[in-house]
Parts: structure tokens; sequence; C-alpha cells
């Protein structure tokens, strides 16, 4: 054989055995690429999902431990000014159903930005889906009272309203619409109005006429509790929550109505259980 043909030969043979090689190794680069990008989105999302949950839970506990609603919604008080209800009652309802819709409206974008939630460990994201499961649980649980029911395709169209592009991202990105633009959406947009229609009447009702166990309440105040343990395990953003626990820590659970569920079940019980939705 012709020393050029070998050579050839040879050539070729380590041409395709690099080939070969490099087939597995650009696939690892690949996963591990795409995983760093899934991490990063997380690490950008992080923070303003646990401050949504944040101001979530702290009205529900306003509502639970101050009479929020009906001091402010019902009686009109204010108690800086003497305005009777011309602030303090448009404002307690419309940011009581505001704080509602911006966490589901960061859960949307979550949905949409990483398809499902990497944080680098099998064990934490199945947590995160099951803590996330568990509140849209709450929410849409029918023997919970009225206050906060919101059904699950509801749900996910709240959040759909609440998120637009994010300009700072190049438009390849989203964040939640703030307060002032929800206002005027809730006046100028009919058809963005009637989303909130069955959270504006649950409020209402339950300011004139208080739930005595506050069942959703008490399931939303644990549920979003533990959501915030995980999302800041190190209280790096909240480190004055210890001093807070003694009040939070403690829901009181509400029998399940006979029928509904195996006797001497729970609401937390029954909330608690996730399925194998990937996303709530």
């Amino acid at each position: 054989m012709e020393p050029e043909v070998v050579v050839a030969l040879i050539t070729s043979g380590v041409g395709f055995a690099v080939a070969l090689a490099s087939v597995p190794l650009n696939y690892v680069i690949s996963r591990r690429t795409r995983r760093e990008e899934r991490q990063d989105i997380m690490a950008r999302y992080r923070d303003p999902l646990l401050w949504s949950v944040h101001d979530l839970r702290s009205r529900v506990r306003t509502i639970l431990d101050e009479e929020f609603l009906t001091r402010y919604l019902a009686k009109g008080e204010d108690p800086i000014l003497d305005t009777g209800d011309t602030f303090m009652k448009p404002y307690a309802l419309r940011h009581t159903m505001f704080v509602l819709a911006e966490y589901l409206g960061w859960v949307e974008i979550l949905r949409r930005r990483v398809g499902f939630l990497d944080l680098g460990n099998r064990r934490l994201n199945r947590r995160l889906v099951e803590l996330l499961s568990r509140i849209r649980r709450a929410l849409f649980a029918t023997d919970l009272g009225t206050m906060f029911h919101v059904p699950t395709g509801h749900q996910r169209a709240i959040g759909e309203l609440m998120i637009t592009s994010d300009a700072d991202d190049g438009g390849q990105g989203w964040r939640c619409i703030g307060f002032a633009h929800f206002c005027s959406q809730l006046d100028t947009d009919r058809r963005f109005a009637a989303w909130f229609e069955r959270l504006n009447q649950g409020i209402l009702q339950y300011s004139s006429q208080p739930e005595p166990d506050d069942g959703r309440l008490r399931e939303l105040n644990l549920k979003l509790t533990e959501l915030i343990d995980f999302l800041d395990p190190d209280l790096t953003r909240f480190p004055l929550r210890d001093e807070e626990k003694p009040y939070y820590r403690r829901p009181e659970a509400r029998t399940v109505p006979p029928g509904s569920e195996r006797p001497g079940h729970t609401v937390s019980h029954v909330v608690d259980q996730v399925s194998g939705d990937p996303w709530p």
C-alpha cells in the first residue's frame, strides 16, 4: 500500500475517532450550559418572588391579627387623616387583590422562563414545586370559605394578566406590573377588571362578615411561611422573621366536612397532598 494512502487512512481514522469522542463531551457541555442558564434565571427571579410571597403573607397576617379589612374596608377608618373611606377603603380592597395577583404573576413568570425550576438539586427542585403546589391548592380548595378562593385556571389567568415584557432584559424576559399600573387597569380596562371580580366580591363579603375559622387564610399563612423559609433559609433577606414565628407557626387546621375525606383528616392534610403535576 502506498505511503500516501496509509497516511490518509490514519488521518481519517483519527479524525473520525475525535469526532466520535466529541459527541458525549458536547452533550455534557450543552447540558451543563442549559442548567447554568436555568439557575441564573432562578437567581434573577428568586428575590422578586420572595418579596411577593412576603407581601402576601403580611397582608394575610394583618387580616387575621389586626382586622385589616373590617377596619379599613368595611368601616372606612383612616389611622392618619380624617378622610373617611375616600382613601383607605379603596386602598384596602385593591391592595389586597394586588398582593395575591402579584404572587401569581411571579409564579407565571417562573413557569415561562424556566419550564421547571432547577436549583441544582433534585430534592430542592421537588420541595419548591411541592410548596408552590400547596399554595395553589389552598387557594382553590372549595371548603375554606369565600376569601381568596381562586380556581386553578383562574390563578393562571390572573398571573398572565399581571406580567409584561421587561425592557431592561431586552424584551426577552418578563416582570410584574406595579400597584399604580394595576389600579389604572382596573379603572380603564373592563376585560382586565372582570378577572378580579370574584376576588373583589370575596374580599367585600369577608370584610362585612368575617369567617369565624378563617380556614383559607390560616392555611395560606402557614404555606407562605414555609415557602419564605425555603427561599431564604439563612435569613438573609428577612433577618428578623424568627422573632415573628410564635405568631405564625400555630395555624389551626379545620376538620374536613364528613364524606369529603377520611375521618379525622384536616384541611392541612388535604392541602399537603401533592399530585404528580409538574407545575401548580
